[in-house]
């Protein structure tokens, strides 16, 4: 049963990915940037549910991760006009997942609600330094703006389409790399620290080095999506690594389904979609909007999109099995 559960996914998930790659030929430039986001959000919930969905820690900081990238390949380009993708991409993975080790080993002295609030709190510092620090400003603005699209070496210039099919191919290859992480043997035994931590601990794992390394690697990945934020965007300000933003997150997670392969990738997505044109339709209405999607997801969806989509596809191929 378990294969084909897993083979039907992959290749819903192949279909979405060649849906999303020929979209240019059928969408406007405001809906190919709006895919661009959203496919960055996918993966910026997917960097989330590393620590949160498959280790157990739930962050309220996780967008200030995600800042440190944007951040980071906003003044390489701005201040010291760094332009090349790969090096931008690369300072801004490395620096956030050690900044990310470093978050963890002040958060992980907490434990249960005081490490979110821990999270919570280092990240309104980082947020706070961005709002104070003229380092992290352009001239007469609280942000960084002025932002462009990188040199990557065998693109020369970039129409709506080739950045939307960039950041697609961008974030499919760093989703197949969470996904082997996850499905190795540190994937399994950080489940397992998730679960039950004092028997993990009993069988010669420490407990706290996986934790550390799962936000080390969730980092990681939050700097690549941060940094393909900035990029597409233009700009980076406080307001997008406050605890606003990593409360969104969070919710795109849940939504989605927590701990599952693919349900980050659905929140994340989806939500940037559904938080658009509910603001389209009305400014004032969209968070109410959103926030009853949510609702519903508490009450309807348990497990997230994915999460009562993979139990019911269970249930309904037990039923089909019984005889007659």
């Amino acid at each position: 049963m378990k294969p084909r559960s897993t083979s039907l996914s992959t290749w819903l998930f192949a279909m979405f990915v060649i849906l999303v790659y020929v979209a240019p030929t059928f969408l406007t430039t405001p809906q190919q940037s709006l895919v661009t986001r959203a496919l960055v959000f996918a993966l910026m919930a997917a960097s989330l549910d590393i620590a949160y969905g498959h280790a157990g820690l739930a962050s309220l900081g996780h967008s200030a991760l995600a800042g440190i990238g944007g951040y980071t390949v906003g003044i390489l380009m701005v201040k010291h006009d760094v332009h090349s993708f790969w090096v931008g991409v690369s300072a801004a993975v490395l620096i956030t997942a050690g900044l990310s080790a470093v978050f963890a080993v002040l958060a992980l002295r907490a434990k249960g609600i005081y490490f979110i609030l821990a999270t919570f709190t280092l990240g309104q510092m980082l947020s706070s330094l961005a709002q104070q620090w003229t380092a992290l400003k352009s001239p007469g603005v609280d942000a960084i703006v002025g932002i462009g699209l990188p040199t990557v070496g065998f693109i020369d210039s970039w129409s709506p389409a080739a950045v939307m099919r960039a950041v697609l191919i961008v974030v499919v290859l760093a989703f197949l790399a969470i996904k082997r992480v996850l499905g190795s043997p540190f994937g399994l035994a950080l489940r397992g620290v998730r679960d039950n931590p004092a028997r993990m601990e009993a069988l010669g794992y420490h407990a706290w080095a996986y934790q550390l390394g799962a936000m080390t690697v969730s980092g990681a990945f939050a700097g690549l999506a941060g940094a393909l934020f900035a990029y597409h965007s233009g700009i980076i300000a406080p307001s997008n690594i406050g605890i606003a933003a990593s409360g969104l997150l969070v919710l795109m997670v849940i939504f989605g389904g927590s701990g599952t392969t693919y349900g980050p990738l659905i929140g994340g997505f989806g939500i940037t979609i559904i938080q658009f044109y509910a603001s389209e339709w009305s400014q004032a209405r969209a968070p109410i909007i959103v926030g009853a999607v949510f609702i519903a997801t508490a009450l309807l969806l348990r497990g997230g999109v994915a999460g009562t989509s993979r139990t019911a596809l269970r249930h309904w191929k037990g039923i089909a099995r019984e005889p007659a």
